[in-house]
């Protein structure tokens, strides 16, 4: 019955839509990880390190 419903939905355009909307997303997303400066990158790589309160950190 799912199947039959789901075959019946014409989603043509909509999903074109859709399909194309997410390739742009990602690739913008990519684009701009390829493209931080070295010192975003950088922080970003250290952001786990840096909380002193972490557990087995100096603020326990």
């Amino acid at each position: 019955m799912w199947k039959d419903a789901v075959r019946a939905l014409e989603t043509g355009t909509l999903g074109e839509i859709a399909l194309i909307a997410f390739f742009t997303a990602f690739v913008l997303i990519v684009l701009y990880a390829l493209t931080l400066p070295k010192e975003e990158c950088d922080d970003a790589l250290e952001l786990p390190l840096d909380d002193p309160t972490s557990i087995g950190g100096d603020g326990q």
